[in-house]
């Protein structure tokens, strides 16, 4: 009898030592993917920053697109929109003239809105951000414009590695968002790279 009661201690003390491995084993698997992603994520809100920094008038190449035309055409410093125009595209290139940021502003007819689709790709063509921005009116929820802001950052297999949302009024005070109305939130696709973006817009013109 002590003989096999020592022997079930010792296998139930073996048991809980293994489930005690298994146990740390799990936790430090996740405290690595933990860092690894935070380590991503830093990175790609560097990348963003970057561009970003670079994204001013003077090095942004512009385009619209008319009402009356099927394609894309760029203008110059100085023209002025061509009539109606549907969206207006802000493009940034590199230093190797590849395209790394896409801004989509689509026209508003009541300038009850204003809507921005900022797409950043890597050297590659491939998306690893994209920001949503929404200021709009008739949200019932603010007397004047609640702004929307929407971020996403995303890993070679276009998972997404981090995201932030932020919904506040003109003074950047927090919204609550179930008691706003969203009445412009139109729906919109996110390219996983840059010709996934051209063709979706039907434009070589960048």
């Amino acid at each position: 009898m002590p003989f096999t009661f020592t022997l079930c201690t010792e296998i139930r003390a073996h048991m809980n030592f293994k489930l005690l491995l298994l146990i740390l084993a799990a936790a430090l698997a996740n405290c690595t993917n933990s860092k690894k992603n935070d380590s991503l994520s830093g990175k790609l809100k560097h990348q963003k920053f970057v561009i970003d920094s670079l994204a001013t008038s003077t090095n942004l190449i512009l385009f619209v697109k008319p009402a009356d035309k099927k394609h894309l055409i760029q203008l110059k410093n100085g023209e002025h929109y061509p009539g109606k125009i549907e969206a207006a595209y802000n493009v940034l290139k590199n230093p190797e003239d590849k395209v790394v940021y896409v801004a989509e502003i689509p026209f508003s007819p009541k300038d009850d809105w204003f809507i921005v689709y900022k797409n950043y790709f890597d050297e590659k063509g491939k998306l690893f951000a994209f920001q949503r921005l929404n200021n709009f009116f008739h949200s019932e929820c603010t007397k004047g414009a609640a702004l929307e802001s929407l971020t996403k950052f995303y890993n070679d297999d276009f998972s997404v590695a981090d995201s932030s949302y932020t919904l506040t009024d003109s003074n950047k005070k927090t919204l609550d968002k179930e008691s706003c109305k969203f009445p412009y939130s139109f729906p919109y696709t996110v390219a996983k790279t840059l010709e996934e973006y051209r063709k979706i817009h039907q434009t070589e013109a960048f």
